[in-house]
Formats: structure tokens, C-alpha cells, sequence
């Protein structure tokens, strides 16, 4: 009975999401409300963005609006790699910071993680919501998108983990299903009594049992419903194991998915569609050639009448003019929905890569781009530290786990990382021996380098993480930002530091300076005593040059592309 009734749960939470249709806005006696039902949204857009019609399958014209808008709506929002690099806090955490960071890039590069930076813009643009599921491959964390039409859950809550259940549909084949053999049970049992032809449809649960005394919340991964249920996998599972995160576009407004660009253009897309069939209809009749005669012989159709190829002896017949009358009238209804679109999808010419007017300024071009970019900071904002929570809270963790089993890995990229690191072993190295009692004496010191030049030459320069030697809590932040604005930034950090340093290369040494490089993603042991000691001599030799930083306006007219 306790497996019949999560089924029967999983049933109804499916039927409940395929029929149900909400009323987020309430209407009056005068007013019908607003109802909605995500399954038939989604399965409107989905008919859409393929140039399809809901209600109709024929050879009617479909002039779509939205694809296009589509593709310049997600490059305003589709985040860059580059703008998830964490960065220490303090002094102690910036090494640590570096390690992490050549971790990191290796995982983005091992698991494609721009493409599903990209994937996620497009997403979002398109549906106004999309979700990732965090799952492990051979003990490695990963992400993946999941398709909205195969998840069920309650469409009214503003978050997908705020959900009391939730429901994944696979549909699998049977090599996809005896893959499994080695986690699932009872996979036999499946294909016994499933014939397969259009694969093997298993669902995954994520909630409550309510069928125990005491809730559980538990992953459930089965097949059938009721008496034909068959259970594939159970655990019991904590909330926070949940492995779906969402990701929306603007706030929440009494439904689960946000308004994308092709909901947007709901009745736009139906009014084109009628205007585009309608003066196809009209120009069609329009090259129709029409004659007509003054002979009363000629009755009906002369064309119908003749036969193929012989001449009609009539010296009466005439041309009928025929014009499509309503031509200017459509081209310009045509634009101004064009124009609306554009407004309700904040996508104007700039943003398009359109050509502006030929007395356009270069600094006006700037002016116009950077508002434009404006509009989306809320939603790239939004976004983007959603994904910086992700990444800090179950990926980057999981991807140094290893290190916290003394995994090693290399940390040198030019001679001055090698003599940083040498430092750093030496810092640790005399840190211990204090631990332990030891009194730092020059032998001591002597010893200490000798050790660690003999440890160089057998392993080369390596380093094993201890045992929590990354503060994920508090030695670490990130402040995911734009790539446009993420380039900016570092070349004015570049160019500050340099200032400063020329002006007193004391302040090389200065904590606060050197928090100031980690926080903008410069490693402070870039710039070494030597080089600092080469400017100051510089700067007091030669004739001080006025550098001027770049317009930063003007710099920002590049179209993001």
C-alpha cells in the first residue's frame, strides 16, 4: 500500500499540472480572471518557436516574431565563464583562492560550462524560467539542464524547491535502461512488462512520503502508477539534497514561470499571422488574370470553356484590373507591430546590430547602447548571482574535495608563481616547526630552504591541500559581473596598481593594497619588489608622461555580439 500511495502521489501531482488551470488574477462580474496552466503555455511556445500554429495544421504562413528576438534578448543576459572566478579574503585565503581558481577553469573547461552558460541565456529568454539539476558522474559534481515539459510540480509557488513534491519524466530506451542494471532494482521486471516501442517512461521523485508515520522526504525513482507500480530506486534524502535550481526572468507574480520574449508576443504573433495570410490571399487574387467580353455568347469561365491552347475569336475581351488595394495598409501594420515588439522585448535596432541613421555620433551610438544594456541589469543581476550561489555552495566544494585527500596538482605558471610558492612552503614549513616548539634560528632557517629545494627536485614544484584548507564559509566571495564590465574593471585595476605603485611602491606591501588586486582577480606577487623598485627609478628619471585612462563610454559602444 505505502508504494501504491507515492505513486498514486506522482500521478496526481502530474494530472494536477496537466489540467488545472490557476487564477493568478482575479476578475469581477464584469471581468473574466486571468487563468493559466504552465503545460499549455510552455506547449504554445514550444509550437511557436517551431514556426507552428496550436490550433491548425496547414500550409497557412507563419511569420514569426520571436526567434529572432530571442537570440538578441540572451546576449544580454547569458553570463561568460569569467565572471564566476572567486576571489580570497585576506591575505591567508588569496594562495588558496589561486589554487581554487585553476581548479575551477579546469572543471569549466572539462564540462562545457559556457555552452550551458549560453544554453541558460537562450533559456531564460525564451521561456522566462528555466532549471538545472546538479547530479554526479563517476563521483563528479555536474550540471545540466532539464526540459520543462518533462517536469510536473505546483505551478503557483515562486520556487521550484518551495515545492511539496516534485516530479521528473524520462522517457528511456532499452539500452539507456539496462545501463542502470548496477543502481536500479527490478529493471527485468520493466521490460517484462513494458513492450518498449516508444521507449521505457520512468519517473523520479523529489518530497515527502506522507505515508509513513513520520514524513520523510525521500528520492524515489520508479515506473507505473498504482497496482502496476514498480519501484527502481529509494532513499531517504534530505531537502537540501533537492538537486533542482531555477533560474527566472523578473519577479514573481503568482505563477512559477516568468514571461519570456515568445509569451510576450502572444497576440502580436496571432495578429501577424492573420495579416500575413490575409494579404497572401489578397495577392493571389491580385495575379489572377481576368477578362471579360461583350459578346453575349460568352457565358461563365471562357478559360474552362476553351480548349487547351486554342484561341478564343473575340475581339471584345478586356483586361479587369485587379490590384491589391490593401498592400500600404499591411506594410504598415506590419511595422508598427514590429515597433511594439521591439518595445515589449526591450530589443531596439541597437540591440539588433541594426544600422543607425547616418547622423548618428559615435558618442550618441554609446549613449544608446549603454541604455539599452541598462535595461537588463536587474535581470543579469539576478541571474548571475543565483548561479554564484550554485557555484560556491555544491560545485566548487565538490570540485576540491578531492584535494582534501591530498590530491596534488601543479600551481606554476611563470617564474614568478615559482617563487611565490617557494615562499609560501617556506611560511607553512616555519609555521609548523613554531607549532611544534621549534625556535626559528638561522639553522633552522638554512634547513628549511635545503628541504624544500630537495622536495622541488624529486617531485617538482607541488603542493598537497591539508584538511579543510579551503574557508568556503568565510575565506571566500565572488561578485559575478558582466564580461564587458569584467574586462573594464581588470584594466583599471592594471592601471591603478601601476599608479600607485609608481607613486610609492611602499604600498606594494600594504594589506589593503593587495586585498584591493584579489578583489578585482590580479594575484598581488604579479608585481615583485624588483619591478616595483624598476618603476619608482623610472618614474624618478624620466619626465612623468600624462596617461589618460580610455572613455569608458566610448569604450562600451562596442555591441556585446
Amino acid at each position: 500500500m505505502e508504494n501504491e500511495n507515492i505513486s498514486l502521489r506522482v500521478q496526481n501531482i502530474i494530472a494536477d499540472a496537466e489540467n488545472n488551470y490557476i487564477e493568478y488574477v482575479q476578475g469581477n462580474k464584469e471581468i473574466q480572471p486571468i487563468l493559466f496552466n504552465q503545460r499549455a503555455i510552455l506547449r504554445r511556445i514550444n509550437f511557436y518557436i517551431n514556426n507552428r500554429y496550436i490550433g491548425r495544421d496547414d500550409d497557412a504562413i507563419f511569420w514569426n516574431i520571436s526567434n529572432h528576438r530571442i537570440t538578441h534578448f540572451s546576449k544580454l543576459i547569458s553570463p561568460d565563464t569569467k565572471d564566476f572566478m572567486p576571489y580570497g579574503i585576506g591575505e591567508i585565503n588569496m594562495v588558496q583562492s589561486w589554487l581554487l581558481r585553476k581548479k575551477v577553469i579546469k572543471w569549466f573547461d572539462d564540462n562545457s560550462f559556457y555552452q550551458i552558460l549560453n544554453d541558460l541565456g537562450e533559456g531564460i529568454a525564451t521561456y522566462g524560467s528555466i532549471v538545472w539539476k546538479r547530479y554526479k558522474d563517476n563521483g563528479k559534481e555536474k550540471i545540466k539542464e532539464v526540459k520543462l515539459d518533462n517536469l510536473y510540480f505546483d505551478q503557483t509557488i515562486d520556487n521550484i524547491k518551495d515545492a511539496d513534491g516534485i516530479v521528473e519524466l524520462h522517457r528511456l530506451n532499452k539500452k539507456e535502461l539496462l545501463d542502470k542494471q548496477e543502481i536500479w532494482e527490478n529493471i527485468d521486471e520493466v521490460i517484462r512488462t513494458n513492450d518498449g516501442k516508444k521507449g521505457y517512461d520512468i519517473w523520479e521523485y523529489y518530497g515527502y512520503d506522507y505515508s509513513k508515520d513520520e514524513p520523510e522526504y525521500v528520492h524515489i525513482i520508479g515506473s507505473g502508477y498504482g497496482d502496476k507500480y514498480i519501484k527502481l530506486w529509494e532513499e531517504v534524502a534530505n531537502e537540501d539534497d533537492c538537486p533542482y535550481e531555477d533560474f527566472h526572468l523578473g519577479r514573481y507574480r503568482g505563477r512559477w514561470l516568468r514571461v519570456g520574449v515568445v509569451e510576450r508576443l502572444f497576440k502580436l504573433q496571432e495578429r501577424v499571422n492573420q495579416l500575413v495570410n490575409q494579404n497572401a490571399q489578397a495577392t493571389e487574387i491580385a495575379s489572377l488574370l481576368l477578362l471579360k467580353s461583350g459578346s453575349p455568347d460568352m457565358i461563365g469561365n471562357v478559360l474552362e470553356q476553351a480548349i487547351n491552347g486554342q484561341i478564343i475569336p473575340d475581339e471584345t475581351l478586356q483586361q479587369i484590373g485587379i490590384t491589391n488595394t490593401g498592400l500600404n495598409q499591411f506594410i504598415q501594420e506590419l511595422q508598427l507591430i514590429e515597433q511594439h515588439a521591439d518595445k515589449l522585448c526591450l530589443t531596439p535596432e541597437i540591440i539588433q546590430g541594426e544600422v543607425s541613421p547616418s547622423n548618428t555620433t559615435f558618442r550618441g551610438i554609446a549613449v544608446v547602447n549603454a541604455g539599452a544594456v541598462t535595461a537588463f541589469k536587474n535581470y543579469r543581476q539576478n541571474i548571475f548571482e543565483k548561479i554564484a550561489d550554485v557555484l560556491m555552495k555544491y560545485i566548487f566544494p565538490s570540485v576540491v574535495k578531492n584535494w582534501n585527500k591530498e590530491d596534488i596538482i601543479e600551481v606554476t605558471e611563470d617564474e614568478i608563481d615559482v617563487e611565490e610558492y617557494d615562499k609560501s612552503l617556506k611560511r607553512l614549513m616555519e609555521r609548523e616547526a613554531i607549532l611544534g616548539g621549534t625556535v626559528i634560528t638561522p639553522d633552522v632557517e638554512a634547513g628549511i630552504l635545503n628541504k624544500i629545494e630537495s622536495d622541488i627536485k624529486g617531485t617538482g614544484r607541488r603542493i598537497t591541500i591539508p584538511k579543510n584548507y579551503f574557508n568556503f564559509e568565510w575565506g571566500f566571495k565572488m561578485i559575478p559581473t558582466d564580461e564587458t564590465v569584467d574586462k573594464a574593471a581588470k584594466n583599471d585595476t592594471y592601471f591603478n596598481a601601476l599608479q600607485i605603485i609608481a607613486s610609492n611602491p611602499a604600498f606594494g606591501n600594504l594589506p589593503l593594497f593587495k586585498q584591493y588586486l584579489e578583489d578585482n582577480g590580479v594575484s598581488w606577487w604579479k608585481l615583485t619588489p624588483k619591478q616595483q623598485e624598476e618603476i619608482m627609478s623610472m618614474a624618478q628619471g624620466g619626465v612623468p608622461q600624462d596617461i589618460k585612462q580610455p572613455d569608458k563610454l566610448l569604450a562600451q559602444a562596442q555591441i556585446a555580439s
